[in-house]
């Protein structure tokens, strides 16, 4: 288990980051690549695309940090502004066709006056978007001073997107929480919900039962298991991320991807690697943690990532944070880079729509006061791309 930022003296607001000894990180990482390297070289790379698919800018950011996207069959984005980036204002924004953006849902759920934490969105670490037109939106209720959440402001708001009202909300239960707990991403499958805590490594599963309208039951599974657990640094541009204790920073759990047929939960910590778990063991309440445990599995060394994405027919995409760079790993485990572009500093949350659209938009979150000794060092503007990746040629090994 990592030493938790209290441990170390670390009051830094991001309360999902945390600090690893160096003399720690060298043998967690070695332990690691020899108990997994079978099955992580079992992937078949392919050659980087020549040359790299091209960027197309379809919005700009001046003056706050995002670091999440999602598009509506419409072509209206939802933006995820995170709490503690050091740039005040909405949570979550609906922007129009025409670059207009207005609070999403609207302005009372971004109201920081809001005397109700369980009907306001104070800080947003994760959303998805299901088939039938709801939006997900995780709120840890972590305020950007560090102050541990008011009651009812850990939850999970279910937002119907045809009509832009919030249909129902899911206070996590604290009965799954720790001390110390940051939840950070979300997906939806199966009738449950999938959620990861950040801050102390588990997965918390909740039943919303048929619909998302029946009771709702809550269990907290794989508790500081290995796979959920960071075990190395982070590197962005060769240089490796320190939180604002000067320490070198590492973040738990905060990457969650569904398979398209729900039948499949990945998932991994901001530096990697990737893990898959069958979305049946963790909601199967007969199963044991021995079980779970047996039941993760390495399914791929990746990189630090700022985010991920997977498409219809299963491809995942991951945004490289250490390199700027963005891959494709298919569902016949075919790995392979189609982008590379400096421009891509700390590629954020993608979202790739029906028709093979991938949205990425760049966040700088190294530049952001958790990571760069409390300042704000972004440099403006940020932009926000679209790849079209279902014009790619499939990757050739």
């Amino acid at each position: 288990m990592l030493p938790s930022a209290t441990e170390h003296g670390d009051m830094t607001p991001m309360s999902h980051v945390r600090s690893i000894p160096t003399r720690l990180a060298p043998g967690a990482l070695a332990a690691s690549l020899l108990l997994f390297a079978g099955s992580a070289l079992a992937a078949k790379p392919a050659p980087p695309l020549d040359p790299s698919a091209p960027l197309t800018e379809v919005a700009r950011s001046t003056s706050r940090v995002w670091n999440g996207v999602v598009v509506l069959p419409d072509g209206r984005m939802i933006l995820q502004y995170p709490a503690w980036a050091g740039t005040p204002g909405p949570a979550l924004t609906l922007r129009d066709a025409d670059g207009t953006e207005h609070p999403y849902p609207d302005a009372g759920w971004n109201d920081d006056a809001t005397a109700d934490a369980a009907h306001r969105l104070t800080a947003v670490e994760g959303m998805h978007l299901t088939d039938d037109g709801t939006l997900w939106v995780l709120d840890s209720g972590i305020a950007t001073d560090g102050r541990p959440a008011a009651p009812g402001g850990t939850k999970l708001v279910r937002i119907d997107t045809r009509t832009g009202a919030v249909v129902r909300t899911y206070p996590i239960d604290p009965a799954v929480l720790h001390p110390g707990s940051h939840l950070s991403g979300v997906r939806v499958g199966r009738d449950h919900a999938f959620i990861g805590d950040s801050g102390v490594p588990g997965l918390i599963v909740m039943d919303l039962g048929h619909d998302g309208a029946g009771p709702v039951t809550q269990r907290r599974l794989l508790d500081r298991q290995p796979s959920l657990t960071a075990q190395h640094p982070i590197t962005v541009g060769g240089q490796v991320l320190h939180d604002r204790a000067g320490h070198t920073a590492v973040i738990n759990v905060n990457q969650i991807e569904i398979s398209p047929d729900g039948q499949w939960l990945y998932y991994q910590t901001a530096s990697g690697p990737l893990y898959r778990i069958g979305t049946e063991l963790l909601t199967d309440t007969s199963i044991t943690d021995v079980e779970l445990d047996d039941g993760t599995t390495l399914w791929y060394n990746t990189p630090p990532l700022g985010g991920m994405a997977v498409a219809r027919d299963g491809t995942l995409y991951f945004d490289d944070v250490s390199t700027g760079s963005i891959f494709r790993f298919t569902a016949g485990r075919v790995y392979q880079r189609i982008i590379v572009d400096p421009r891509l500093r700390w590629p954020a949350n993608p979202y790739v729509t029906a028709d093979g659209k991938l949205y990425v938009p760049v966040a700088q979150l190294d530049r952001t006061p958790p990571f760069n000794q409390g300042r704000l060092g972004v440099a403006w503007p940020l932009s926000l791309y679209r790849v079209d990746v279902g014009a790619l040629p499939p990757p050739v090994r």
